[in-house]
């Protein structure tokens, strides 16, 4: 970072906990909004402290279909997972009972990554990526079938806020992920 700090443009709300949890998620969205990364971190941890949703990895909260607002990958994520965070145009997170899709566009080109989720605590979904598809003008041109690798298991993230707008998740490798 620069050596400014970001607590200048962050609004203090008071009140009770409704209008504390409002202005947490108002100031994470103006840090996304203005690019100020460092200022989303602390935002996260912030909220990660006011989650109103118990069991949020159990909750029917966390079905549905989430944009990726934004992100910071770990160094030791998948090199196409950082790719596909910086560049896409639209980037889903569709979940449902039966498992998860992410739904990335690159301008003509989407990438889809299907797999079967389970929650393994209140917190932890576990996640194994089983197909991806690579379609180019809405016509799927690879179909690629992933098999884990021996002694390298299914991945997981926490879910360490959760409500009905928006949805805070860490990866076993270390990215965080603010959808809404």
């Amino acid at each position: 970072a620069s050596g400014e700090s970001s607590s200048a443009s962050v609004r203090v709300f008071k009140g009770g906990s409704a209008e504390v949890l409002f202005g947490a998620k108002q100031n994470l969205l103006g840090c996304i909004e203005r690019g100020d990364d460092d200022g989303v971190e602390d935002a996260v941890k912030e909220l990660a402290g006011l989650n109103p949703t118990p069991a949020p990895a159990r909750s029917e909260k966390l079905l549905g279909s989430w944009q990726l607002a934004w992100s910071r990958q770990a160094s030791s994520s998948n090199p196409f997972q950082r790719a596909f965070a910086k560049y896409s145009t639209k980037n889903l997170q569709i979940l449902s009972a039966n498992g998860l899709e992410n739904y990335i566009e690159l301008g003509p080109m989407t990438v889809s990554a299907r797999a079967p989720i389970e929650a393994v605590s209140d917190e932890r979904t576990e996640v194994s990526i089983s197909t991806i598809d690579i379609a180019l003008f809405g016509n799927t041109v690879k179909t690629m079938e992933m098999t884990p690798k021996p002694g390298r298991g299914a991945g997981w993230v926490e879910q360490t806020f959760l409500d009905d707008e928006m949805r805070i998740s860490v990866g076993n490798k270390g990215s965080v992920f603010v959808h809404v």
